[in-house]
């Protein structure tokens, strides 16, 4: 940077200086639960009391980044964001009370979509610098995963501070100290499924499919740099063993010539198709034992719309015996159907700029497909780092064409 113009130099830290604490923050929301194992683990227990604790500073941390910087909203944006507030506070006047741990749970995205639009855009180093933070742990858990169970104990930080998880344990005796899920029941030790810097295979699966979002965006132009990365992103999937993910990434990375390039109005109707293509393969495959799991999951999900009336269907009421189980049921419980797919526009950035729509219809597809299996999406973990990418294309609407220009000039 030395040799770069003063002027240029100064203009260069103040971007800098201006969107650290943003990047900052984000990067804690990754590691946070890692951290906190390890400290769990090896310093002193951890509770349940302590998570939320930090969960809420970090967020109040977010929302004040919030109003001491710009945030860049459009008009439609701001519109979709009242309708979703109406359609909460309409529910909650229907039943008469709400659910404050959902309310937190919905609120997670589109808070950093808000945040992520003040940054002039994520830096390529910083998604570098997270994935191989990621890929390093995830290679050690899956070279040496004794050590990394010794070290790391995701199983035992989730019991201290999940009181499901330290009941499940009593019943099954489990000691392996990863996290349930990390092994294929009834296989052998060649499924064990990396959790790496996340502690459970889920979300290690869908960071890869947002870090393979950004790097098809960023390198749109560069065809043998977004293979490599989608290739690694892809590896992760692969050794997390999250097949939903890996379903979402190769629809995505096929069709990212379509979605960069689908009209907006057609983008809007993505999360229908997803939803409609996943009620299709429910039905088609009730009854089928060699996909009895899918179908089973599934069923959660479109038995319970099915069987809802219009009023269930408008202000929630549903049965959420598996609401963990499926976010169209988790999030519509406060806000209605409407106010869960008000919730996907927003959390993909859904507006009115004439952006490259890349980013916000694959976020669609992914938001929609993966509320099929839960509301993981939404965790803090993730659910920071998306809406991040997602609020910092709003600033990143005049990036010329790389292709063309000179390597020093992109540098």
């Amino acid at each position: 940077m030395s040799g770069m113009p003063a002027a240029d130099r100064k203009g260069t830290l103040a971007r800098w200086d201006g969107d650290f604490l943003p990047l900052a923050l984000v990067a804690f929301c990754t590691v946070m639960n890692f951290g906190l194992a390890l400290v769990n683990n090896l310093v002193t227990n951890i509770q349940e009391i302590h998570v939320v604790a930090v969960q809420l500073v970090v967020t109040l941390c977010a929302a004040a980044l919030v109003v001491l910087r710009r945030p860049r909203l459009t008009a439609d944006q701001v519109i979709l964001l009242v309708m979703l507030v109406s359609c909460v506070v309409i529910s909650t006047i229907y039943h008469g009370q709400t659910d404050v741990k959902i309310l937190y749970d919905m609120s997670v995205i589109p808070l950093f979509v808000v945040l992520g639009s003040t940054i002039k855009r994520v830096p390529r180093w910083c998604m570098h610098m997270l994935f191989i933070i990621v890929l390093i742990t995830v290679a050690f858990e899956t070279v040496m995963p004794d050590a990394y169970a010794k070290i790391v104990n995701p199983l035992r930080y989730y019991a201290n501070t999940r009181s499901w998880v330290a009941d499940k344990m009593d019943d099954q005796a489990d000691d392996s100290g990863f996290y349930f899920g990390a092994q294929r029941a009834g296989q052998g030790d060649a499924t064990h499924r990396a959790s790496g810097l996340f502690l459970e295979p889920l979300s290690l699966g869908y960071f890869a499919c947002i870090a393979a979002i950004f790097y098809m965006n960023e390198y749109r132009y560069q065809a043998g740099r977004k293979i490599l990365a989608v290739s690694g992103c892809s590896l992760l999937i692969i050794l997390s063993d999250v097949r939903a993910a890996l379903g979402v990434l190769f629809v995505i990375a096929i069709g990212a010539p379509l979605l960069a390039r689908l009209p907006r109005l057609a983008g809007l109707a993505l999360p229908f198709v997803v939803i409609a293509g996943g009620a299709v393969l429910h039905y088609s495959t009730a009854g089928d034992q060699h996909i009895a799991d899918l179908a089973g999951r599934l069923s959660w999900t479109f038995e319970e719309l099915r069987e809802a009336d219009l009023t269930t269907l408008l202000f929630g009421g549903f049965d959420q015996t598996h609401a963990n189980d499926s976010a169209i049921l988790y999030f519509a419980e406060v806000s209605g159907i409407l106010g869960y797919v008000l919730l996907l526009y927003i959390s993909a950035g859904v507006s009115s700029l004439n952006e490259r729509p890349l980013i916000t219809n694959a976020a669609l597809i992914y938001l929609a497909s993966t509320s099929l299996f839960g509301h993981a999406y939404a965790s803090i973990k993730t659910g920071a780092l998306l809406g991040f990418v997602v609020g910092s294309q709003k600033r990143n609407q005049e990036t010329p064409n790389v292709k063309y220009l000179p390597q020093k000039a992109v540098e």
